[in-house]
């Protein structure tokens, strides 16, 4: 037996080690009632607020949606905002607050008590009303802005500027080629923010939305593919655009990937509707952003612009649209297949599509029916 068990339990210490379990009793029961009642614990002052640190200049702080407990405290003891993370996720386990964290643009003032930081971001809506704007997977940043106008954000003018302007996290800055814009680089997703908030904010949350659901181990099976977080992105958008059918989508990361080896053109009708609306106001006007693929001319087919697949080779600039998670999983792990064509099946009202390998099979009217992927 261990020197201080001995000591636990003989004789001399019998009534030491009695008072020491009433304690833990005494606490364990109280973590269980602070855990069942943090809106009460919060309201009140039931515990003392831990000992403050040095006050210091406001922290701007984005809590990404998704993040755990432990990503925020981290974050917070990085910028200073609290002086121990450990300290942090004890007290939020403690209030049960660990899974009611509630993503936003914040302002955090260092010095300010662990309670009272708690209580900000994990802050409920009839104390701090919040903005809810969702963005459907597949949108161009034009698109996006029109729902943040609709939402109250201020002009869509205002989105598209700080969407130019945004600073990317370093994950995604990294091997940005010059002049490309940030097109695909905000996460779609549903977003609370404090009503109030600006368009930048919203535009910085998004961003780093996307460094956190396009993940360090998703960005590492990519790198092991030769792929940047650039390139996934692009094939990404490529793919959210063209396919609706989810077990599809890493078929079609196959097909594209087997003509990319090719050194041939992509052919994604998509990256057309992209290069029409870029250039022809006209048929944004008549169509909205994404012509649909029965109207495209063979004009349109032919638009000039590196974003247009059907007449350059290889990859375009970069997205063409903002991609969601399941895309991007797709060309990261893509289905290996034999298949270098794809069409929509006419047959269906569903969106999926036949495949083939061959030209010929591909070229054949009757091609779904005879082509079993």
């Amino acid at each position: 037996m261990m020197p201080m068990l001995r000591w636990l339990f003989s004789g001399r210490s019998l009534l030491m080690a009695l008072g020491f379990a009433l304690v833990a009793a005494s606490v364990i029961v109280a973590s269980a009632l602070f855990a069942g009642t943090p809106n009460a614990t919060l309201g009140a002052d039931i515990i003392p607020s831990p000992t403050p640190g040095p006050s210091g200049a406001p922290q701007r702080y984005i809590l990404a949606e998704g993040s755990s407990v432990d990503d925020v405290a981290d974050q917070l003891e990085e910028l200073g905002v609290v002086r121990s993370a450990s300290q942090f996720k004890i007290l939020a386990s403690l209030l049960g607050l660990q899974n009611r964290l509630v993503a936003g643009v914040y302002t955090l003032r260092p010095g300010d008590s662990t309670i009272s930081i708690l209580r900000t971001i994990t802050v409920v809506e009839e104390d701090r009303p919040t903005v809810r704007v969702t963005f459907p997977e597949g949108l161009r940043i034009e698109e996006m802005a029109e729902i943040v106008q609709q939402a109250g954000f201020g002009p869509a003018q205002e989105f598209i500027a700080a969407a130019r302007e945004v600073e990317l996290p370093l994950s995604l800055a990294v091997g940005l080629p010059e002049g490309v814009g940030h097109e695909g680089y905000l996460f779609p997703d549903t977003y609370f923010v404090p009503l109030g908030s600006t368009a930048a904010e919203l535009v910085d949350l998004m961003a780093e939305t996307m460094h956190l659901r396009f993940s360090a181990d998703l960005r590492e099976a990519a790198a092991r593919r030769g792929l940047s977080p650039h390139e996934v992105l692009t094939l990404a958008s490529m793919i959210e655009r063209e396919v609706v059918i989810p077990e599809e989508r890493p078929v079609v990361a196959g097909v594209l990937f087997n003509r990319i080896e090719a050194f041939d053109r992509l052919g994604v009708d998509a990256t057309t509707q992209y290069c029409v609306a870029t250039q022809d106001p006209d048929s944004v006007e008549a169509y909205g952003w994404w012509k649909p693929g029965s109207e495209l001319t063979l004009a349109d087919l032919d638009c000039d612009s590196p974003y247009n697949t059907r007449r350059y080779p290889g990859l375009p600039p970069g997205p063409i649209a903002s991609p969601g998670l399941a895309a991007i999983e797709a060309v990261v792990y893509p289905e290996e297949t034999d298949f270098y064509y794809y069409v929509r099946d006419a047959r269906n009202d569903d969106g999926s599509h036949c495949f083939a390998i061959t030209f010929a099979e591909h070229d054949d009217p009757n091609r779904c029916e005879k082509v079993d992927r």
